[in-house]
């Protein structure tokens, strides 16, 4: 299955940006379907190339792009409805699920780092983005919490980037005095715990 998703997961994915403006036309001609749009967004994204996408779905190399933009535009117009930081009385419960599930006791989120792959090397810096897999990639960084839900991510650094480093660049810990209270933190891995010398955070 080229798209990697449930039928279901599919339509419920069109229903929530079908109607964002990325999609109405500004000219006389008509945009293809949201529907055709999505499943070409999610053939690529799926790890297929754009020659393999392009052959599948019968449209041009350039309309790949094209529709993976639109969709990707869509899905950020509407990330603040479905990924947010919780306010004190969520954190409040989750302190009290990590607790009585695990035994950490202040524990609102579960950090950590990982890699998504690029098929090519990027054109400019490529260097940068070689990571330890041997592989080019981006390192994306994340929190969620106890159902595995995400709270919080840092996209786009270069795969050559320590997790320690994205970590002390991202807006949670730098306005950590605006997400946590003194008794709260994130449980995550050795690997990013050099970055929280304030003690906000453990491993």
């Amino acid at each position: 299955m080229l798209i990697r998703m449930s039928r279901a997961a599919f339509w419920h994915l069109y229903d929530l940006i079908k109607d964002d403006p990325v999609f109405h036309s500004t000219s006389q001609r008509p945009q293809r379907p949201v529907k055709f749009q999505l499943a070409t967004f999610l053939c690529r994204m799926g790890a297929e190339g754009i020659l393999k996408t392009s052959g599948v779905l019968a449209i041009a190399e350039g309309t790949v792009f094209l529709y993976t933009r639109r969709v990707c535009q869509a899905f950020r117009n509407i990330r603040q409805d479905h990924l947010a930081w919780p306010g004190p009385g969520r954190r409040a419960f989750l302190s009290e699920e990590m607790d009585a599930g695990w035994g950490f006791v202040g524990c609102i989120s579960i950090g950590d780092g990982s890699y998504i792959f690029l098929a090519t090397r990027p054109s400019v810096n490529g260097y940068a983005f070689w990571c330890r897999k041997k592989r080019y990639a981006l390192v994306i960084q994340a929190t969620v919490d106890h159902r595995a839900i995400f709270t919080s991510y840092d996209f786009g650094w270069p795969g050559s980037v320590q997790d320690s480093r994205v970590w002390s660049n991202s807006h949670l810990w730098r306005h950590r005095n605006e997400y946590f209270e003194p008794h709260e933190y994130v449980l995550v891995d050795k690997g990013m715990h050099d970055a929280f010398s304030a003690g906000l955070c453990a491993h």
